[in-house]
């Protein structure tokens, strides 16, 4: 207790707050807002915490002009391989962020207004987590694991092996763009109106006719999917994976349900792969694009829950 009111003292003296914030955090802040944030109008306090790494709150990404969204972050926290986030030349060799009360706000130039859109955004807000590790040795970015969390029963998670990277130095970091490549990954998602409320509302009018039947529309879709589903190489995709497809297809606007997939490649997919799609363009059909899945194995699980 007496070290939490001697923080809380602290943090409301300005000029001893500072005093605590590590020096390796305003580099930090000062890269992720001009070299990383390409200068972005993104403002933010480094906050003293009795945390490893660094802590920023009250972050904003503020973009000009009423009526258009900005970002905001309470609490932003930073671990890991800080020098060389901040740009000195060490290389890394993990770094964990972590994102809380993430949200967007309509910004109207009505203070009224402004101040209730506001309060409303803060019952919608996400947290996420981020865990990187980097073996120098075997040149390989593990992706030790990814959390989204959504308001309501609603999860993004991932994690993921890619080898084929070398963050050593700038010219290594740049080679790798085009030599790195993708052998494990695993996702899930939980969802429970996610698909409705960042997915539907950003694809419908991309695939459906703004005018006539909707629903035979969507059925049409469907069939699409479905056809497109049944003519995936076995080799990749097994039976079990197809008919998981297929239910989740099934469900749509409204998949309620947690979907789990989990790629193995021991080659790997990255751009050596898709490099022949720059010169012939992408395939017209999963037959033309069979190639690229040689040597990939993707295991699906569908396992649904009651829709409203």
């Amino acid at each position: 207790m007496i070290r939490v009111a001697a923080i809380l003292y602290l943090m409301a003296s300005p000029t001893l707050a500072e005093d605590l914030v590590p020096a390796v955090c305003g580099k930090v802040w000062d890269r992720l807002t001009s070299d990383i944030g390409a200068g972005l109008p993104v403002t933010g306090t480094a906050t003293p915490t009795d945390r490893a790494g660094c802590l920023f709150t009250g972050l904003r990404l503020d973009l000009a002009g009423d009526y258009v969204p900005d970002w905001y972050v309470d609490r932003l926290y930073v671990d890991g391989s800080l020098p060389w986030l901040a740009g000195e030349a060490a290389p890394p060799d993990r770094l964990d962020v972590q994102a809380e009360g993430l949200r967007v706000v309509v910004q109207t130039g009505q203070p009224q207004m402004d101040w209730l859109f506001d309060a409303q955004s803060r019952p919608s807000a996400i947290d996420a987590k981020l865990s990187l590790a980097w073996d120098p040795v075997e040149k390989a970015l593990r992706l030790e694991g990814l959390s989204i969390d959504f308001p309501g029963d609603n999860l993004v998670q991932a994690s993921a092996l890619v080898t084929g990277v070398d963050l050593s130095s700038v010219g290594a970091m740049q080679m790798s763009a085009t030599s790195f490549a993708i052998t494990e990954a695993d996702l899930t998602l939980q969802m429970h109106g996610l698909f409705e409320w960042y997915v539907l509302m950003a694809v419908g009018p991309a695939v459906l006719p703004i005018e006539g039947d909707m629903d035979a529309a969507a059925e049409d879709l469907r069939a699409a999917l479905l056809a497109a589903v049944a003519e995936l190489p076995a080799t990749t995709v097994p039976e079990p994976s197809k008919s998981a497809l297929v239910d989740l297809i099934n469900t749509l606007p409204n998949p309620w349900g947690k979907l789990e997939v989990a790629l193995r490649s021991a080659a790997g997919i990255g751009p050596a792969r898709l490099t022949p799609w720059v010169i012939t363009g992408i395939p017209a059909s999963l037959a033309e694009a069979a190639p690229v899945l040689d040597g990939v194995q993707l295991d699906i699980r569908w396992t649904p829950t009651d829709a409203p």
